[in-house]
C-alpha cells in the first residue's frame, strides 16, 4: 500500500478502488465499462506521467458491455506469471496487439508500427548502449523498446540510455506513452504531439542514437516560403517541398551529437531523385557522414511492397568506442569509404504475403557491418557479389553520387 515503495522503483502506483480485483468483480456488471473508466481516471490521479493518456471510452453506449467483460474475464484467467515477469509479458502483449492491428490497417498500420525484425536489425547494427536515443517521428515507440532490450539482453543497464522523440499523431503519441510505461521507461517525447519538421519539440538535443522510419515520400510538407531559413538546413541546400525525405535526413543530421550515428528508412527513390536532393546527397557524402547504405527484401512492410532502404549516417567516421560489459571496443571506421549490403535476397515468408528477417539474417548483416568496421577490416571482411560491398569516395562520385 506504499506508493513510495512503487515510485521509488519507477513503477507505477495502482490506487484501490482501481486494481484489476476491484475491475475483474464487476466484469458481468451491466456499468463494467464505467468502471474501467474510473479506474483509468484514477490511476491518471495518481501518476502525473500519464494524465491524459489513458483511455476513458468504454462507457459509451456502442460498446458491447457483454463482450467487454468476457474480456475482462480473459486477462483474469492468464497466469502471465508462468511465462516470465509480469512487465515482460504485458510488454510483449502491447507490441503483439499493435503488430496485429498494424497488419489489419494495411498502410495507415504503418503510421505507427514499424515490423520488429526490422527495428532489432536497426538497433544490433547501431547498438546503443549508452547515452541519448532520438527518434524524430516515433510512431508507437518500437525503436526505444527495442534499445531498451538490446541493452538488457547485454547485461547493460537501462537508465544508461535516455530516451527523447515525437509524433505528429495524438493517438499514435499516447500509444507510445503507453508502451514505454507498461516497461518502466520514462521518456521525452514532447509536450504535446507534433510534426518534428514544423514544430521541433528537441531544438537543442543532440542525440548519441538517431532511429527513425519518417513516412515514405511525404508530399506537400511544408509552404514555398516556409522553414526556409530553418538552422537545420544549415551548410546544406534547402529541402524541397515536393518530398520530405531529405527534410527528415538533414532534421536528423542536426541532431547528431559530436559522436553520433544514426540508423533511418527510406523508399530507395530517396537515392537516385536529381536536382536539389543530389545536391544534398552529394553534401552528405563530402563531409563524410554516410557510413552505409542497406537495401532491405521487399514486402516487410505492412504501408508497401516497394525495396526499402536502411541509411547509417556516422558523425565521427576516424574512430568509435563503445563500451561493453565492462570492455572498451574501439571501431576504425572506414573515413572514406561507404558499405553497401543488399538484403532482398534474404527473409522468410511471414503472415503468408509478408517476409520478416529471420535471427540469422540479422546475425550475418550485423557481423559483416561490424567486421568492416574494425581496424584492419582487410582481414575480417571481404566483398561478396550481389551482397556486400566497400566503395570508396571516388567511385561513388564517379556513379554522380546515386
Amino acid at each position: 500500500e506504499d506508493r513510495d515503495e512503487y515510485t521509488s522503483e519507477g513503477i507505477f502506483f495502482v490506487p484501490a478502488g482501481a486494481r484489476w480485483s476491484d475491475v475483474s468483480a464487476k466484469a458481468h456488471d451491466p456499468e463494467i465499462g464505467q468502471v474501467i473508466d474510473d479506474a483509468m481516471r484514477a490511476i491518471e490521479k495518481e501518476n502525473v506521467r500519464l494524465k491524459d493518456i489513458l483511455p476513458k471510452n468504454f462507457a459509451r453506449p456502442e460498446l458491447d458491455k457483454r463482450r467487454l467483460g468476457e474480456v475482462v474475464d480473459l486477462f483474469t484467467n492468464i497466469k502471465m506469471i508462468e511465462h516470465g515477469s509480469e512487465k515482460d509479458i504485458l510488454g510483449r502483449t502491447y507490441e503483439y496487439c499493435l503488430s496485429m492491428f498494424a497488419e489489419q490497417e494495411g498502410k495507415r498500420g504503418g503510421e505507427f508500427f514499424t515490423p520488429s525484425c526490422v527495428v532489432r536489425t536497426l538497433v544490433e547494427v547501431l547498438q546503443p548502449f549508452k547515452g541519448r536515443v532520438y527518434d524524430p517521428c516515433c510512431g508507437s515507440g518500437g525503436m526505444f523498446v527495442q534499445s531498451a532490450k538490446f541493452v538488457e539482453n547485454h547485461s547493460g543497464n537501462i537508465n544508461d540510455i535516455s530516451i527523447y522523440g515525437q509524433d505528429s499523431n495524438p493517438t499514435t503519441w499516447k500509444l507510445a506513452q503507453m508502451n514505454l510505461a507498461i516497461r518502466g521507461i520514462e521518456p521525452d517525447l514532447g509536450k504535446y504531439a507534433a510534426d518534428t519538421l514544423l514544430d521541433d519539440q528537441h531544438p537543442t538535443m543532440r542525440a548519441d542514437y538517431i532511429m527513425a522510419n519518417p513516412p515514405f515520400n511525404q508530399k506537400e510538407w511544408r509552404a514555398d516560403n516556409e522553414l526556409i531559413d530553418d538552422p537545420r538546413w544549415d551548410g546544406y541546400e534547402v529541402p524541397p517541398t515536393s518530398n520530405a525525405n531529405y527534410g527528415w535526413i538533414l532534421n536528423i543530421v542536426s541532431k547528431l551529437s559530436q559522436n553520433g550515428v544514426a540508423g533511418f528508412l527510406l523508399a530507395n527513390g530517396a537515392l537516385s531523385d536529381d536536382g536539389t536532393e543530389l545536391k544534398i546527397r552529394r553534401q552528405l557524402i563530402e563531409n563524410n557522414l554516410v557510413e552505409a547504405i542497406i537495401i532491405l527484401p521487399r514486402n516487410l512492410f505492412y504501408t508497401t511492397d516497394i525495396s526499402v532502404t536502411l541509411w547509417i549516417l556516422n558523425k565521427n567516421k576516424k574512430a568509435r568506442v563503445i563500451e561493453e560489459n565492462g570492455e572498451v571496443k574501439c571501431f576504425r571506421n572506414r573515413e572514406r569509404e561507404i558499405l553497401f549490403m543488399d538484403l532482398r535476397q534474404m527473409g522468410s515468408p511471414y503472415e503468408k504475403k509478408y517476409i520478416e528477417l529471420t535471427d540469422e539474417d540479422r546475425k550475418k548483416v550485423t557481423s559483416v557491418y561490424h567486421a568492416w568496421q574494425q581496424e584492419g577490416y582487410e582481414e575480417t571482411y571481404q566483398n561478396v557479389p550481389e551482397f556486400c560491398y566497400s566503395a570508396s569516395f571516388d567511385e561513388v562520385a564517379e556513379k554522380g553520387f546515386t
